[in-house]
């Protein structure tokens, strides 16, 4: 897999593959993003274009993810670059089913090992089964169940090996 850095020049792309998550979520009556939160313009007021990922096999976009190295919101007790944070995790529609979410999750811990950093973190809406079965099955960990911004979320880490 092919891990490329977002630019200015293709950050649409990464915002394109939220979109059409979001959009097969709420079909599902399974909401996670807002559209107007996932725009560009609002993603690079959240995070950092250098910590957002466009994952690519074989020269076809399959995924995308941010892994951010601090997190005041949802892990503020952890200093910064004690361990990666996953957020806004997507496969892309077509690739959907095939075995890709758990190697972006893989390629997000390869990322982890370059910097030697131990553990990847994340958190997930409490009621989000499949989700959380999902992460589960990738070896989190659940670390506890937190109430943030008025969100219902279970916090996840899992150990990397070095």
């Amino acid at each position: 897999m092919e891990v490329i850095n977002v630019t200015h020049e293709n950050i649409e792309i990464f915002s394109e593959v939220l979109n059409d998550s979001a959009t097969w979520l709420n079909s599902i009556n399974q909401p996670m993003w807002k559209y107007e939160d996932i725009t560009s313009e609002e993603l690079l007021k959240k995070y950092s274009i250098e910590d957002m990922k466009l994952c690519y096999e074989r020269g076809k976009l399959i995924g995308v993810y941010i892994l951010q190295w601090y997190d005041p919101l949802f892990w503020a007790s952890l200093k910064k670059n004690e361990c990666g944070i996953l957020h806004k995790l997507a496969v892309c529609r077509e690739s959907a089913g095939k075995g890709y979410g758990r190697k972006l999750i893989q390629s997000a811990e390869l990322l982890c090992k370059e910097l030697n950093i131990k553990w990847l973190r994340l958190n997930c809406g409490t009621f989000r089964d499949k989700l959380r079965n999902f992460y589960e099955s990738n070896g989190f960990k659940m670390v506890d169940r937190v109430f943030i911004d008025d969100r219902d979320q279970i916090r996840y880490e899992k150990s990397i090996n070095l």
